[in-house]
């Protein structure tokens, strides 16, 4: 029998009180004794490890696993330069360099205290190599958010961090072997990284609240670029210092970090809320209650396939992350170059310049994501305004900054602030398109977010390829580079207003589980589902784990 506080809980439309829906839930549950009166509302004590919610545990982890992942993709950048030989590579080149600009840092000394590298690796080479990456990246994440919804997120995105840290070892006896295998080994570890990202977006569909997604998704992502903030200093520390070696030793750090990583990852993560042992069962309620599109016991449904490629918001999102991820990957590869051949920056500044940008769109990313939160739980616009405001800032914004880069001609610090600001207006997609997928395909989002990402992945390869096109005559012309500017800025613009037109961030008619129909807040009938919802976790959880709670 269902009390009758629990009746008028459930029945009521207006706001579920979620603190008094999980202690009547529970108390249904408990044995009753003959004769009670309405059931006393009761704030439960936590025990230690309840008071930190599962979910921020969770985000933790993965912020920290993105990160680690990041520090394995971008490693080889920053170790290239000590592992070649460019002494016995000088004077291949023979493209001119024009010095339309005067070196205002001719005055600082630059010296080199590391050794040279061993491998005579040319710049085609280098190129090949360090674009291996992408090659198996584009090709799996598809195929990693199926798997996640099929089989669970938590082994196929640690197990598949742990697999690239055991690749990054062994990368120094990759690189002796020679050229194929290394470039074998960098076309493995990315389509193993190809795999994980979109096995975040299945793992946070079935554990971010509606009003917290942005956030927690935010802050995931923001580990990326932590790790390559933290990835650049550290190895150039290593390699001038000759720590363990020199370069071989920034392999060494980043694949036993991974490896102890995994460690907490096994132990403190899982797949679904109710399959967690030590998640508090207010905890529970709360998350299951605001996760009505999904069932953690539900089982995947096959994909419409038919109906995921007629749909208008899937191929906006996807739009919208090729465009910002065009300008994003030209932007960061080809940085470093327009700071030394056109500015000509020091490498000393360059990297800090580098860290900079990643640092804007970090500060940017953390701000949208919370905005974006606070804006939906205000209810002061619709979820679908809420993406597109912050998508439009996210792409009009660096194409503002970056057609204006040419106008400052030598002008060396107005150049570098507008830089920065336009990666801090990308970090908006924070509150942009990383929630929209989980927003119009909640039982899909791995499945959706692998399809835009393995279409986005294609500019790892594509956007340095057109900026060599244009740059291939003359690296330090101002003409040359503004082209490669107003291809991003032109990219940029038809990604936002594509979104903002076509655009939607509600879920999709094909992405809800028959059993349970879409309709408003206010139906009874979706509020009953809910309410086995609840108990069905609940039951399987306390049948595994109830001497936890006491």
């Amino acid at each position: 029998m269902i009390s009758a506080v629990r009746k008028r809980t459930l029945s009521n439309n207006s706001n579920i009180d979620f603190e008094k829906l999980s202690e009547v839930v529970l108390q249904d549950m408990s044995p009753k004794p003959e004769k009670y009166s309405i059931p006393v509302i009761v704030q439960p004590k936590l025990t230690r490890i309840e008071r930190i919610p599962a979910r921020y545990v969770l985000t933790f982890l993965t912020f920290l696993g993105l990160g680690i992942q990041y520090t394995q993709r971008v490693n080889l950048n920053v170790t290239m330069v000590a592992m070649v030989n460019s002494t016995s590579i000088a004077g291949k080149e023979n493209e001119t360099v024009s010095d339309e600009c005067p070196n205002i840092f001719a005055s600082a000394n630059v010296t080199r205290d590391y050794p040279e590298g061993k491998y005579t690796w040319n710049p085609t080479t280098q190129g090949v190599i360090l674009g291996a990456f992408y090659y198996g990246y584009v090709f799996t994440p598809l195929l990693g958010g199926r798997l996640s919804e099929l089989l669970g997120a938590k082994w196929l995105l640690g197990g598949g961090i742990f697999f690239t840290s055991l690749l990054t070892l062994i990368t120094p006896m990759a690189a002796d072997l020679g050229v194929g295998v290394m470039v074998a080994l960098r076309v493995i570890v990315g389509a193993a990284q190809g795999v994980n990202s979109a096995s975040m977006y299945a793992m946070f569909s079935r554990w971010a609240p509606t009003h917290e997604r942005s956030r927690l998704l935010s802050i995931c992502t923001i580990g990326q670029h932590v790790g390559t903030i933290i990835t650049m200093p550290t190895s150039g520390f290593l390699i001038q210092y000759n720590v363990g070696g020199g370069w071989p030793s920034v392999f060494y750090l980043f694949g036993l970090i991974g490896c102890l990583w995994f460690v907490f990852w096994v132990f403190l993560v899982y797949n679904t809320p109710a399959e967690h042992p030590r998640i508090s069962k207010a905890e529970l309620v709360y998350i299951q209650q605001h996760l009505p599109q999904t069932s953690a016991e539900r089982k995947s449904r096959p994909i419409p396939w038919g109906k995921i490629v007629r749909s208008r918001a899937v191929w906006a999102v996807t739009v919208a992350k090729f465009a910002g991820t065009w300008g994003f990957t030209c932007l960061l590869t080809k940085l470093p170059a327009y700071l030394a051949d056109v500015l000509h920056f020091p490498i000393q500044k360059n990297g800090l310049i580098n860290a900079s940008v990643y640092t804007a769109e970090i500060m940017a990313m953390f701000m949208s994501g919370c905005s974006s939160d606070y804006l939906r739980k205000k209810n002061w616009l619709s979820n679908t305004n809420i993406r597109k405001l912050f998508e439009t800032f996210a792409l009009l914004g660096p194409a503002f900054c970056l057609v204006l880069i040419p106008f400052m001609g030598c002008a060396h610090w107005p150049v570098v602030s507008l830089i920065v600001m336009s990666m801090f207006f990308y970090g908006m997609v924070g509150g942009g398109d990383i929630p929209a997928f989980v927003d119009i395909a909640p039982e899909l989002a791995g499945t959706i977010f692998g399809l835009a990402n393995g279409i986005a992945g294609t500019t790892g390869f594509l956007s340095p390829l057109v900026a060599g096109v244009f740059l291939d005559s003359d690296h330090g012309g101002m003409q040359q580079w503004s082209k490669v500017f107003y291809t991003s800025c032109g990219i940029y613009a038809f990604g936002a207003i594509f979104f903002l037109f076509l655009g939607s961030a509600e879920p999709e008619p094909w992405a809800v589980s028959e059993d349970e129909p879409p309709a408003s807040p206010g139906d009874l009938s979706r509020k009953a589902s809910v309410r086995s919802d609840i108990e069905i976790s609940l039951s399987i959880h306390a049948s595994g784990s109830s001497t936890t709670w006491r």
